[in-house]
């Protein structure tokens, strides 16, 4: 029997919200980015849903994760080099689902008539111009409508959130700051560019030697990275970083939320298959996470669950 999908956990009294990662939940068949995951998360009672977009070459934002098409449709080539409606003749990897745009997915949130979190993940990596930031924050306007609906928009890209921001400073937005300093966990070329003396993916100066504490060095960057997006009310923090810091003697969500009273802290990406998912879990839980984002999160409860008895 496939779990019952929750909105949130309650652990030691607090509640930490369950982000459903590309609209996925662990607990239906639907390809993620898809209209149908959509709608499913948000009838088993999500309360935190997120999404990734992209812009075609007609410049209308679409639901795609990478920057081709590859891996997640039956498409092939840059997102870029297709129009919208080139996009929407394709289908979703495995599955007989079109691709969807983001004004499909405002159509569907627009009945919702209960709270939700939506989060807005822009791919778009690139500084984006005036006229496309113009573009998305139309695009996203109906969403932002809707009373029930709260709506963040994330991107790795610090610049495009400032750019966001100072064309509509009501946006909420979220800081990933993992382009700046994080957790050597792939092979994927990718910023920053250099393991440092202390460990971590970071190319500032600070770490070519080793001159400070680890906790010294990573209260100084952290320090100035939480200010790089004024006003951002969410950061989202990579669980690999999360336990490197732990065990460098820094908490980073500790420290986000001293240096930014009131923001949201999530904790990415936990799967469920993963050997070590609980111990993950629960340390991100004792850290003091305010949300978890998981493709899984219906499966991510029930280990919660299971292991809190």
């Amino acid at each position: 029997m496939s779990p019952m999908p929750r909105g949130h956990l309650i652990y030691k009294g607090r509640k930490v919200l369950l982000k459903y990662h590309r609209l996925l939940s662990g607990a239906h068949p639907h390809p993620p980015n898809s209209l149908a995951a959509l709608r499913r998360v948000i009838d088993d009672g999500a309360e935190v849903v997120e999404f990734d977009v992209g812009l075609t070459r007609d410049e209308k934002f679409v639901l795609i994760h990478d920057s081709t098409l590859e891996r997640e449709t039956s498409g092939k080539g840059p997102l870029h080099q297709v129009t919208e409606a080139q996009f929407k003749s394709l289908r979703l990897r495995d599955s007989d689902e079109p691709t969807a745009t983001l004004t499909e997915v405002i159509g569907v949130l627009s009945e919702v008539d209960r709270r939700l979190k939506v989060q807005v993940d822009l791919k778009e990596l690139e500084p984006i111009s005036h006229e496309v930031a113009s573009l998305l924050l139309r695009a996203m306007a109906p969403m932002r409508e809707n009373p029930h609906i709260s709506v963040v928009v994330g991107c790795m890209g610090d610049w495009n959130l400032r750019l966001l921001r100072r064309l509509d400073s009501a946006l909420a937005v979220g800081l990933d700051f993992s382009y700046y300093l994080d957790a050597p966990v792939d092979g994927l070329v990718r910023l920053p560019h250099r393991i440092n003396a202390y460990g971590y993916m970071d190319d500032h100066p600070l770490g070519y030697r080793r001159l400070l504490s680890p906790r010294e060095y990573l209260e100084d960057r952290m320090d100035v990275l939480v200010d790089l997006v004024p006003g951002a009310s969410e950061f989202y923090v990579r669980k690999e970083f999360l336990l490197q810091a732990l065990a460098d003697g820094v908490n980073p969500i500790r420290f986000i939320h001293e240096r930014k009273p009131g923001a949201l802290v999530d904790v990415w990406t936990l799967y469920v298959h993963e050997p070590d998912v609980e111990r993950v879990l629960f340390t991100a839980l004792e850290a003091g996470t305010d949300q978890i984002s998981s493709p899984a999160s219906a499966q991510l409860a029930q280990v919660y669950e299971q292991a809190a008895r």
